[in-house]
């Protein structure tokens, strides 16, 4: 792949620790083991989106602290250029902590330094998403930084996580706007408990103006809209059937997966079907960037994700 990726975003270091079973209301439980990645969705996409073959840049925010040091080294390790990821000082580095049994997992973020962008985007890092083929943000960074980077790219993506609203112009730039059911329901207000029902859901933020929306419905596939000139055409993507170890960073590894794709010129329903087999493999192992396949493993796949279908 030859295309050029812009994710601006979070970075964090992520605290992980095994259990039996994810803890109810108040409850304690042991955990099993614990391990400390290199995280943050931001991070994540850009690993996942280099590893699947793209040319990658990251715009972010760490603090100056030792964990900043090792977050940046894993960046450049996947192949990810890091001009854009500035230090803040005195504040620390974003840390999410992980909570992870039978494949599920629960997550709490401290975004630290991840919400800290005082002169907001950077001339510098302007001219780094304007000349970017595909965008890439999340909700991880203040709002105003996403909106100007919306402004400013030539195509974006937009994974609305953590769940939140969008106005209709920020809409109007996503193309796509990739959330899961829960941060479906939220942006769009309808009811996502069934395939059918996020389908209709996805409908309605591209008749609010979304140029297209996919949803991630993790083991069972994913909904495509497309706005058309007369209507919205809905597309279903299901995922091959694979025996999950760690779901942590599976929606990251997919956003960049799709993401790569879209920048080396892969129309929307191929990045798709990309981006299923791409995070189909990124269940099978523990972790996050470890997990995240490479190029030629994701076209391997491929053969086993099934068709397409209206």
């Amino acid at each position: 792949m030859t295309g050029v990726v812009v994710v601006i975003g979070s970075m964090n270091q992520d605290v992980v620790c095994e259990v039996a079973k994810l803890p109810g209301p108040g409850e304690t439980v042991l955990a099993a083991g614990s391990r400390t990645n290199p995280g943050g969705k931001g991070a994540n996409q850009a690993v996942a989106a280099a590893k699947a073959g793209g040319c990658v840049e990251f715009v972010g925010r760490v603090g100056r602290d030792s964990a900043a040091a090792a977050l940046r080294d894993s960046l450049g390790a996947a192949g990810v250029k890091t001009a854009g990821l500035q230090e803040v000082p005195g504040v620390r580095t974003g840390r999410a902590y992980i909570t992870v049994a039978g494949g599920e997992n629960q997550i709490v973020v401290d975004p630290g330094a991840n919400f800290v962008w005082a002169c907001g985007v950077e001339s510098a890092e302007s001219e780094l998403l304007g000349s970017a083929d595909v965008v890439v943000a999340q909700l991880e960074i203040p709002r105003s930084v996403v909106t100007r980077a919306a402004e400013l790219a030539r195509r974006f993506v937009l994974n609305a996580a953590p769940a939140a609203q969008l106005d209709d112009e920020l809409l109007r730039r996503c193309d796509p706007l990739v959330v899961n059911e829960y941060e479906l329901a939220a942006i769009s207000g309808a009811p996502t408990g069934s395939r059918a029902q996020a389908a209709q859901a996805a409908r309605v933020l591209c008749l609010r103006g979304a140029p297209s929306v996919v949803v991630t419905l993790g083991a069972a596939g994913s909904v495509l809209a497309r706005s058309t000139p007369d209507s919205v055409e809905i597309t279903y993507q299901a995922a091959p059937q694979v025996d999950s170890v760690d779901s942590t960073g599976a929606g990251d590894a997919y956003v960049g997966a799709l993401s790569a794709a879209l920048a080396d010129g892969a129309d929307l329903p191929a990045a798709v079907a990309f981006a299923t087999a791409a995070a189909s493999l990124s269940v099978r192992s523990p972790g996050t960037h470890a997990a995240y396949p490479t190029r030629a493993q994701i076209d391997a796949a491929l053969a086993a994700v099934p068709a397409a279908h209206n």
